[in-house]
């Protein structure tokens, strides 16, 4: 009864309590391994301090009866010791830093309504959300690189990672509750599918595009897709007037465009 009340009470103490208290202990058990040391095993005091400490260590000093290589035998147990403690924490830190991130980006994802779905965090998808970023627009990004993923939960940006293909990652995303969908994925036939993806999930989204190809134009649409662009032309048509310093712009006849909602 005696022990389960110590353990009760400590368990009730407040965390600087319990701190002087777990120190207290280990001060009181050095101190008698110190002190047997002495009185049993006839130690020279200072030998029998340097001796604890490299048990307490867990530093071998048997190899040698030298006072000076005992003490350095300890303090290199004790700096290795200090560093490991500092990584280990570090990394604890790091990770419950990161979890509490992540959870707080999936509340903030599951009470997003009619927000924007970013798949692909390539540089137009990058352009795209500094736009809804400068706007106050609710976006959250779908991308299939862990790293890319792991920097924007760092930076506490709405992500899910895992591919955009999957019904269940788009769902995830609040496909259901979206009025956006933005599709920059590396090629026409993964922007088909996502488009056929996203239409099948909320038949109400409107799906914005990329194409690479202008065979794929007709696709997309028939897929679903409400406006499609073509990034690549339409840079080099614009780059192109602005070094002839000609008038008017190509933007608008090189999207193509069914409805927005």
């Amino acid at each position: 009864m005696g022990l389960i009340k110590v353990a009760h009470d400590f368990e009730h103490k407040r965390p600087f309590k319990r701190y002087v208290m777990l120190g207290a202990i280990a001060a009181l058990i050095i101190v008698l391994t110190v002190m047997n040391a002495i009185i049993v095993e006839k130690r020279a005091p200072a030998e029998a301090v340097a001796e604890t400490f490299c048990t307490l260590l867990y530093t071998d000093c048997t190899a040698t009866e030298n006072l000076s290589t005992k003490l350095a035998h300890v303090f290199l147990g004790l700096t290795t010791m200090t560093i490991l403690v500092l990584l280990i924490s570090e990394g604890v830190d790091y990770a419950m830093k990161l979890d509490l991130k992540g959870r707080k980006i999936e509340r903030a994802i599951g009470s997003y309504e009619r927000h924007v779905i970013v798949c692909g965090y390539g540089a137009l998808g990058r352009t795209v959300t500094e736009a809804f970023e400068k706007h106050g627009e609710n976006y959250v990004i779908v991308d299939l690189d862990p790293k890319v993923c792991a920097r924007l939960k760092e930076m506490g940006t709405p992500v899910v990672e895992g591919d955009a293909l999957d019904g269940k990652i788009l769902e995830k995303a609040g496909a259901k509750r979206a009025k956006r969908l933005v599709s920059a994925l590396p090629t026409d036939s993964s922007n088909v599918f996502l488009t056929l993806t996203a239409k099948e999930i909320n038949p109400l989204i409107t799906v914005a595009t990329r194409a690479y190809t202008e065979e794929a134009i007709k696709k997309l649409h028939r897929a679903g897709a409400d406006v499609i662009v073509m990034p690549e032309i339409v840079g080099g048509k614009e780059l192109a007037r602005e070094i002839m310093n000609l008038d008017g712009s190509h933007g608008k006849e090189l999207i193509s465009r069914v409805s927005v909602k």
